[in-house]
């Protein structure tokens, strides 16, 4: 089945598939099992529309798919992973353990 992540409301981080779940935030940094890193936000370039960056790129990261439509269902960029997600941790930010 896979994993896929986007944005929905605004404020809201939704995970569906293999994983379920959502985050309430407009801007979380997501960290999955299989080593991919993402950073979600709501407002791409001045639209209502959610990003997707890919920070660090996971064995089972396949996609994002970009959204330019604040008309579309979702209104977001989609993340798409091959099955196999086991967890889903969000973070505020990214730091460096010294």
């Amino acid at each position: 089945m896979g994993t896929i992540i986007y944005g929905a409301s605004d404020d809201l981080i939704e995970i569906s598939g293999d994983m379920k779940g959502e985050q309430c935030d407009d801007h979380a940094f997501l960290f999955l099992s299989d080593g991919s890193i993402l950073e979600v936000k709501y407002g791409k370039e001045n639209l209502a529309v959610w990003e997707i960056r890919l920070v660090e790129k996971g064995a089972l990261f396949m996609t994002i798919e970009p959204c330019f439509d604040e008309e579309a269902s979702p209104y977001s960029d989609v993340a798409s992973f091959a099955e196999g997600i086991k967890w889903v941790y969000a973070a505020d930010s990214i730091g460096k353990v010294e």
